[in-house]
């Protein structure tokens, strides 16, 4: 019992820090199919330069959620 709870756990804290990897890839005006980079040697590397990048300052393709559009 308490493995199948901790497998949970698991999922749970992965799927989480998959959906922060992706909104992190947005902010930074990046694609979140970008995440499959770290699935082959070394991607890990692009994704790491991909997450410290400074995020944009204009409206990415995934909407204006970051910076409110003047009018």
């Amino acid at each position: 019992m308490i493995q199948i709870i901790i497998y949970l756990l698991i999922i749970w804290i992965l799927l989480g820090l998959l959906g922060f990897t992706i909104r992190r890839l947005h902010d930074t005006d990046h694609t979140g199919w970008w995440y499959w980079i770290s699935v082959i040697p070394f991607g890990y590397l692009f994704l790491l330069y991909f997450m410290v990048l400074p995020t944009v300052e204009k409206p990415v393709r995934w909407g204006s959620y970051l910076f409110k559009e003047k009018t």
